[in-house]
């Protein structure tokens, strides 16, 4: 049987009905500690099998243990040899609840409220969605941001490490983080300068725990708190070396996130940086033309490659007023404010960082 006249196959139908399942078979592993009894054998370097590990997180019997503990491997986050399961480089990183960068807080929030998702058909319908999910995000916002502290805190120290070898990091920098969360961000920079000031940003439930990182690590000083509306409050400063915009653009509608980049690039004045740090989706295209004025590409690879961040500004749709947005949003947003996109780089996979400077005559000598 040649191509042409080859079966279609379901593949990608189950794939995505699949994924639903491989989601709740990574939190239910989560909630049952798998991760972590495993991380405690793997010095030993032995692993468990099946009714060791039932032993080790309280399950009644190997039967049910095998079948998810199976399906892990076949998730590519546990491994297995013989008769026993070991954990994977990334589950070890990455799922170990004590670990420095441990996502496993985040695996549990990062789709936002629950009711979001069999409400999507109404919100893409509608274009918004129900006030209840909104309300139910801001709940769950505390969680959430103390969930995304591990990753980007790795991100943070990474940035303020290339600011410095671009001669953009002075060594009393004031930095504005608007949209602060987890406190990460001003924390992973005061750590490398830690006689700078950061003005701390966020909403009133949020800004406590950016607060208390910054204690956590003896800089609570260096740092003043200001709640409300990052678009509308008045901050202590007029300029700041450094403002950071990590993850807050693609859950606001395109007018407040152009204002918001507006604003950074005002605070950031002629010698300053914006930090963007998102998940953009890809930008779009005009007559077969790429926005960046390169040639027709094949849309359906340059989705498949951004299947991360388009499941990503998704998951913004399910439940904000946020559509995601392009690197081509970035650009004409800062080109309208007199600034323009120095560079982008990834120093963590998955972490896009781009860097926005003033077109001034004292930014670009």
């Amino acid at each position: 049987m040649n191509a042409a006249t080859a079966p279609v196959s379901p593949a990608p139908v189950w794939d995505v009905i699949n994924g639903f399942t491989s989601y709740w078979a990574l939190s239910a592993a989560l909630d049952l500690g798998v991760f972590d009894a495993l991380a405690e054998e793997a010095d030993a370097g032995t692993g468990l099998d099946a009714a060791q590990l039932a032993a080790a997180i309280g399950a009644a019997g190997p039967g049910p243990v095998t079948v998810l503990a199976e399906t892990l491997v076949a998730l590519d986050l546990l491994t297995a040899v013989e008769d026993r399961f070991h954990l994977t480089p990334a589950a070890e990183r990455f799922l170990v609840s004590t670990a420095p960068a441990s996502m496993a807080a985040l695996v549990r929030h990062s789709p936002g409220p629950p009711n979001a998702w069999p409400g999507l058909a109404d919100t893409v319908r509608t274009g918004a969605p129900e006030p209840t999910v909104t309300a139910d995000l801001i709940e769950l916002y505390p969680a959430l941001v103390r969930a995304t502290g591990p990753t980007q805190a790795g991100v943070a120290k990474a940035v303020a490490a290339e600011l410095e070898r671009r001669g953009w990091w002075p060594e009393q920098p004031t930095v504005v983080d608007l949209g602060c969360g987890s406190g990460a961000w001003l924390t992973g920079l005061l750590q490398s300068r830690p006689n700078g000031q950061v003005i701390a940003v966020d909403l009133p439930n949020v800004l406590p725990i950016a607060e208390q990182a910054a204690t956590d690590i003896g800089m609570r000083d260096q740092v003043i708190a200001v709640a409300g509306d990052y678009l509308d409050v008045t901050l202590p400063v007029a300029a700041a070396d450094v403002v950071v915009l990590a993850h807050v653009l693609r859950a606001e509608p395109t007018d407040r996130a152009q204002q918001l980049l507006a604003r950074a690039v005002e605070l950031a004045g002629a010698d300053g940086v914006v930090v963007v740090v998102d998940y953009t989706r890809p930008d779009p295209v005009r007559n077969g033309i790429g926005e960046d004025g390169g040639g027709a590409e094949d849309r359906s690879a340059v989705y498949g490659a951004a299947r991360h961040e388009l499941l990503l500004s998704l998951t913004m749709l399910a439940s904000t007023a946020g559509l995601g947005v392009t690197v081509a949003d970035l650009r004409s947003w800062a080109e309208a404010a007199g600034a323009e996109l120095v560079d982008s780089f990834e120093p963590v996979p998955r972490q896009h960082v781009r860097l926005i400077r003033s077109r001034t005559p004292e930014a670009t000598s």
